[in-house]
Formats: structure tokens, sequence, C-alpha cells
């Protein structure tokens, strides 16, 4: 314990630890941003399920409309289109919550950032693979595509 003690350029060991906990800067989680996805109307029509605020949730997450729409038509193994109004249509019966669940599956997977956790990225497609670049800490991930 004596050697950790030892003087650094008239500085204590502890002296140095108090100051450099003293220079790192308390985080406040009340303070944090925290993303939440708006809520979905949906519309069953027959067989039919309208997502009608789709557009609305494509620029939310700040995705193209037609990757979220092949996504979610990929994922749910149906048939889909987007109309003029932004609402997409799905061949089949889907409750707001599978669709909720495979929306956050979406951010967890192609719009946050696996380092910081922060939802401003840019999604490039790059040959088979998605790249996701952030913009907050600058880091690149290799994800795979759909």
């Amino acid at each position: 314990m004596k050697g950790l003690l030892k003087k650094v350029r008239g500085y204590s060991y502890e002296e140095l630890l108090d100051r450099a906990f003293s220079k790192i800067p308390v985080r406040d989680p009340s303070k944090g941003v925290v993303f939440e996805l708006p809520n979905i109307e949906t519309i069953a029509v027959g067989t039919k399920t309208i997502f009608k605020n789709f557009r609305n949730m494509a620029h939310a997450i700040g995705r193209d409309e037609k990757l979220l729409m092949k996504y979610l038509v990929k994922e749910l193994a149906a048939a889909g289109s987007i109309d003029e109004a932004g609402n997409l249509i799905l061949s089949g019966k889907f409750s707001a919550q599978v669709l909720d669940k495979l929306l956050k599956r979406f951010v967890d997977a192609y719009v946050k950032c696996p380092t910081c956790g922060s939802i401003h990225t840019v999604l490039e497609k790059s040959k088979k693979a998605f790249k996701l670049r952030c913009l907050a800490c600058s880091a690149e991930t290799t994800l795979p595509s759909f």
C-alpha cells in the first residue's frame, strides 16, 4: 500500500484520484433523452390490416418508408403496399401489439447505436449488408441485410 501512496509531482495517490473523479461529469438519468415510438394506429378491414400512421412512424425513426415496409412484410410473411396517403396496407390480420413488437425490434437492430444507444444514426446499404453509422459517437457497425 505504501507504494501506491507515493508522491507524484507533489500529489499523493488519493489526491490524484479525487482530482480525476472531480473532473468526471455526473450523469443525471432523469435528464437523458428517451426515445419513444408513437402509438400505432391500425384498422382491420376484412382480411387486411391498415397501418394508418406508417409514414409518421418511418419519419419518427428516421428510416425510409420502403425499407421499413420491406422489414415488416418479411417478418410478417405477408404482402404489403404503401398507398398515396402513407398508410401501410398488409394482407392479413395483425394486431397493433404485434406491429409494435416488430417495430421495437427494428429500432433496436437498425436504428439504435449498439455502442452509445443514440438514435441519431444513418443506415447505409453496401452490397449485401447494412452499415449503421452513429452521428453521436462516430461508431460504425455492420448489420445483416433482411
